[in-house]
């Protein structure tokens, strides 16, 4: 890569939502827009969440000058937490971000080096002149970021919309991106998410009156799912249960982490105080209000222990509600209807935003992204924070507002922004969080995770001798492959009859291997597809 070149490099949030990590170089310096994290698919089981593949910034950490965060929502500053020991550089980030971030790496005892921001002061890193624009969206202190080169200005977004009536954030400051676009602007990296709806994305403020009357009709207990991190709507449905007489209980760590980080910050301030959970106990059903982690379907979260009535502290019942104030997420729709269809099994109402007006999003409509472009007025577009099928449409999008050049960029892509142009790639890729652990999709873990989840395993216990003469009958544990007695005793004859008298001629590993075989040959003509098959020997004195 030539030293001079102002590149762009996404190693995650594009081709999917989530796990927003951002790479700009210019004069052989590095700066890091984001470290977020991503929900994991199917593909990694038992995994719920990924980050990025961090191997080129960490070939090249000499030269990064730190990481600068647009705001605090998961998938743009989850990954710290589990990656930033690899890189111990600064981080830059507002009030706000800086004291939820704090709090989270203090329950993993890191502690980073977090320098608090003035976002009306621009910030120098070598070679790049930082400028924040503040923008609405569903969470505190959003600021798209103007990086200033010699070579130009690039724009990142970040989230963002434009709303007339906001919650908790101001206005998005369409002033400055004007006047940005008037002085040049060299490429805009641009948020996707909602780039096919073709409406004005719906007020926050306006979604008061709707839940207020959705909630006034319920007589018995309500719970309303949400993300952890959308301190707007936490502040709205707040003033629609002190309307309604309803106390407010909170379940879910996230959403007390947060909710504690916004009072610290000066958010959340004019609402009433949240209850204990325990205290729901002595109130009133229809005085009950419960916020709840885990919209999307999240398996440790609340909102699927209610589900499996599996909560240690409270649950829901028969006529009881729960709404979910959010957006389905690409890729989580399955778990999630799964727990809609547990609740409505269990005699809860379900409401959603497909029923009634219970969510708008934070993201910009087709509209407003035209809006944007008519401001900016950039170069070069780079569509990202979406699935292909976005990106592939905002690029459309752009090209109609009169953009000369939109590039569709892949993880690991690197971009010239000056030619407008791929010049190279680098590693990318992402590993499952699985506690303190990382694995790759293709690691051994997660092969056999996959291997047992889809045919099962069989253990084979083998007793011998120091001469590997058959003590005992072999025992066989065989779950998600046999399930009773009967299949165990066929197959035990199977395979003794088949090994006893060739146990002392082999060698360990090839005992094993041989076992294997055996079980293997006994059961191919039964079952459809290969179980994971473990040969143990225990020897005995004997």
């Amino acid at each position: 890569m030539n030293i001079d070149n102002l590149l762009f490099i996404p190693l995650g949030g594009v081709g999917q939502i989530g796990m927003n990590v951002n790479l700009y170089h210019f004069k052989g310096k590095w700066v890091i827009i984001d470290f977020g994290a991503g929900f994991a698919d199917d593909n990694m089981p038992g995994i719920d969440m990924i980050v990025a593949d961090i191997s080129f910034i960490k070939q090249n950490k000499k030269d990064l000058l730190g990481i600068v965060l647009t705001h605090a929502h998961e998938d743009h500053i989850g990954g710290i937490q589990y990656l930033w020991h690899d890189l111990r550089c600064p981080i830059y980030a507002t009030k706000f971000t800086a004291s939820l971030l704090n709090s989270k790496l203090k329950e993993c005892s890191l502690n980073a080096n977090i320098t608090q921001i003035d976002p009306s002061q621009k910030l120098i890193l070598g070679p790049f002149t930082l400028e924040f624009i503040n923008m609405t969206h569903s969470i505190p202190e959003m600021n798209a970021i103007a990086l200033h080169t010699e070579k130009g200005t690039v724009i990142h977004t970040g989230d963002w919309k434009l709303d007339n009536n906001p919650v908790i954030s101001p206005l998005s400051n369409t002033k400055r991106l004007q006047e940005l676009g008037d002085q040049g602007v060299l490429a805009l990296v641009c948020d996707s998410t909602n780039i096919f709806t073709k409406k004005k994305s719906g007020s926050e403020g306006d979604l008061e009156e709707s839940l207020f009357n959705i909630l006034k009709t319920c007589n018995n207990r309500v719970a309303i799912s949400l993300f952890a991190s959308n301190i707007a709507r936490i502040n709205t449905i707040a003033c629609v249960a002190k309307k309604l007489g309803r106390k407010i209980a909170i379940l879910g760590k996230s959403l007390i982490r947060i909710i504690q980080a916004a009072k610290d910050s000066g958010y959340l301030t004019d609402i009433p105080e949240f209850i204990d959970i325990n205290q729901t106990n002595k109130l009133p059903k229809n005085q009950i209000l419960l916020l709840c982690t885990g919209c999307q379907g999240e398996p440790l979260a609340a909102t699927a222990k209610l589900a499996n009535n599996s909560h240690s502290l409270t649950k829901l019942e028969n006529e009881d509600t729960i709404i979910f104030s959010s957006k389905i997420i690409p890729g989580n729709e399955k778990r999630i209807y799964n727990i809609f269809n547990k609740f409505v099994n269990m005699g809860v109402n379900v409401i959603t935003e497909f029923m009634e007006h219970v969510h708008v999003s934070g993201h910009p409509s087709r509209p407003e992204v035209c809006t944007m472009y008519s401001l900016v007025r950039p170069k070069l577009s780079i569509p990202v924070h979406g699935e292909y099928i976005h990106m592939h449409e905002h690029a459309k999008v752009a090209q109609q507002c009169n953009v000369e050049k939109a590039i569709i960029v892949h993880p690991g892509d690197v971009i010239d922004l000056v030619h407008g142009k791929k010049v190279n790639s680098v590693k990318s890729g992402y590993f499952g969080v699985d506690g303190n652990f990382l694995h790759h999709p293709q690691s051994n873990v997660i092969f056999m995770r996959k291997k047992m989840r889809d045919a099962g395993i069989i253990i084979v216990t083998l007793i011998l001798n120091r001469r590997k003469e058959l003590l005992k009958t072999p025992r066989i544990f065989a779950p998600g492959v046999l399930d009773n007695s009967t299949s165990n005793n066929f197959l035990i004859k199977k395979i003794t009859s088949k090994i006893s008298s060739q146990l002392h001629t082999k060698k360990e590993n090839k005992i094993k291997h041989h076992i294997e075989n055996i079980v293997f040959d006994s059961l191919r003509y039964d079952i459809k597809n290969k179980p994971f098959i473990e040969v143990q020997i225990e020897y005995v004195d004997y």
